[in-house]
């Protein structure tokens, strides 16, 4: 009876602290992110990625979410990044990822934000690179991505089937298994809301821990100044001549990629390649892309999409062609992760914005396989399309 008495009080203590909270500090770190500007859409914190509120608080009407990996932040200081030529208030991105964002990990982000979608555009792009491990995404970088907050919402979605969940929940708890605490929470997930194993006192403090893990990543993003100062351009998108855009970055292309012969970043070159070259040469000759846990983890993405209703593009990138076949990747091999994307897609009605046949194109790619020069302005044409 104490111990009751005790654990009641400790609750309420705790409730009166948050109202207190609420009123002072919560809403200093909840206007930190409530913006005007795109200073939080371009921004490429995990804080950012793995919260609810401040994902949602900026996606506008205008805001196309853009779910992708390591090809979102590799250039971001470019100028023909996404960043720079769609900083305006009539059209922006809201860009989710970075390395090791596959499609699990958008799949609960997706599941959390989804019914947030003001205008229900989401282009999700698809890297080969996802496919060549037969066992998916590694554990590791899923512990590492992966949102506490988003599972627990995308469980509690009631838009979302119980197949879907299902489906979703046992391959979040099987990515988890090295991980005791959050492997333990995302059983108890699956017991609630799955199995219904728990009474309303438990839905509760299902609900309170969820409170206070999102308030803790959104704390941690307000005190690392995760919001860079990064004043919009202007209120409407130029009237891009983009065959003129593709003139110019190539132009700059040539001069920044011409230190090898694989038109890759001369930076990247002389700092990732120059040294170990010959060594790379058949390097990645035993890649296959047939057999992956990732296709099913896409599965369980567009399960998300369907049920939610979401109208998704597919993006496909391409490789880059001469490097894939000097490390001995070659065309048919490549052709395999292709295909099965694009026939996933046809499967389910998703539309696909393919660029896998510009393997070889000129200054298309920056580097070994994030998308470059001419690859972000034929893409960003593309994505412009999509305003109206």
């Amino acid at each position: 009876m104490i111990k009751l008495k005790a654990f009641i009080i400790s609750i309420v203590l705790v409730l009166i602290t948050l109202v207190i909270l609420e009123k002072t500090y919560i809403k200093k770190i909840d206007d930190y992110y409530k913006v005007e500007d795109n200073s939080i859409r371009y921004n490429t914190s995990y804080e950012k990625y793995k919260s609810y509120d401040i994902l949602t608080q900026n996606i506008k009407p205008n805001t196309l979410v853009l779910l992708g990996s390591s090809e979102l932040t590799a250039t971001i200081n470019e100028e023909y990044h996404p960043k720079k030529i769609f900083n305006y208030n009539d059209f922006n991105i809201m860009q989710i990822g970075g390395g090791y964002f596959q499609n699990i990990i958008h799949a609960a982000t997706l599941g959390s934000i989804g019914n947030n979608v003001k205008n229900n555009k989401v282009v999700m792009i698809e890297s080969i690179q996802w496919f060549d491990n037969k066992s998916g995404i590694l554990k590791d970088a899923f512990l590492s991505r992966i949102s506490e907050e988003h599972v627990y919402r995308t469980m509690a979605n009631e838009k979302i089937s119980q197949e879907t969940k299902e489906k979703f929940i046992n391959r979040v708890i099987e990515l988890s298994s090295t991980n005791k605490d959050m492997h333990k929470k995302f059983k108890s997930y699956k017991k609630y809301f799955l199995n219904n194993k728990g009474s309303f006192i438990t839905g509760e403090f299902l609900k309170f821990d969820n409170y206070i893990y999102s308030f803790k990543n959104k704390y941690s993003f307000y005190r690392n100044k995760g919001k860079e100062n990064y004043p919009m351009n202007g209120e409407n998108t130029p009237n891009y001549n983009w065959d003129q855009l593709d003139e110019q970055v190539t132009t700059e292309a040539k001069e920044k990629a011409n230190n090898n012969d694989y038109q890759i970043d001369n930076t990247y070159y002389d700092k990732y390649i120059r040294e170990k070259y010959d060594q790379l040469k058949n390097s990645s000759k035993n890649t296959k892309y047939d057999d992956s846990k990732e296709y099913e983890d896409l599965d369980i993405l567009l399960s998300i999409v369907k049920d939610l209703n979401i109208k998704m593009k597919f993006a496909i990138l391409p490789a880059n062609g001469k490097w894939s076949d000097y490390t001995g990747i070659d065309s048919e091999t490549r052709q395999v992760a292709y295909n099965k994307i694009k026939e996933i897609a046809q499967n389910n009605n998703i539309e696909v914005m393919d660029y896998s046949n510009k393997e070889y194109e000129e200054y298309y790619m920056f580097d070994a396989m994030h998308l470059g020069w001419r690859g972000w302005i034929d893409f960003e044409r593309d994505l412009y399309k999509l305003k109206k």
